[in-house]
């Protein structure tokens, strides 16, 4: 029996049916790989999880690897959930999946905690202005913070309450549509457009 080898069924050695088959799609797209393990090993207790993964990516189940996140999609994902957008409305925007949208989140070590609100030096950038302006605003109690981030109810109350202390008019006409929806006053933004057009 010299160069027998035992343990679990792999490859060719797993005689796949088309019963089977439907089973691993049913249940693949139910939860992915743990799922088709599970209801693949209530038929075969003995076949291991490399021959039920080899069968997905036989059957294109397997997603073909995740594109690169850009700069444009982070940001849009960052605004999204100070915004309070719900991880399905991010990831149908995004054309992610929610698990994806999680996982980038975990990556930019963003916990159940801390997600909502913004750090000092977003708004900074958000703005262009530097940092310390901003922790100026917060020591001034105009930004209020909670769990050391600017939360989003005093973000917006500051954009319609304060407008004249950010420089609106030098800011990318993507961020002016943002701050608008966020709550700058849009009769501010005409001030200041007939205030450069009169220069």
């Amino acid at each position: 029996m010299k160069g027998q080898k035992f343990g679990n069924p792999r490859g060719k050695t797993c005689h796949w049916t088309p019963e089977l088959d439907e089973i691993v799609k049913s249940a693949w797209a139910r939860g992915g790989l743990r799922a088709a393990k599970r209801a693949i090993r209530q038929q075969q207790p003995t076949w291991s999880w490399y021959s039920i993964k080899k069968r997905a990516a036989v059957l294109a189940l397997c997603r073909p690897k995740a594109r690169p996140w850009s700069d444009t999609e982070v940001n849009h994902l960052l605004w999204s959930i100070d915004s309070n957008a719900s991880m399905a409305l991010i990831a149908e925007r995004l054309g992610r999946t929610i698990a994806a949208v999680r996982k980038k989140l975990r990556d930019l070590r963003y916990t159940a905690e801390s997600l909502g609100g913004y750090k000092v030096k977003e708004v900074a950038d958000m703005f262009s202005v530097a940092p310390a302006r901003v922790q100026y605003w917060v020591a001034e109690k105009l930004l209020l913070t909670k769990g050391g981030r600017i939360t989003e109810s005093s973000f917006s109350k500051f954009l319609a309450d304060h407008p004249k202390r950010i420089p609106f008019e030098t800011l990318s006409p993507d961020m002016q549509n943002w701050l608008r929806e966020m709550g700058y006053p849009v009769e501010q933004d005409e001030a200041n457009a007939m205030s450069v057009g009169s220069q």
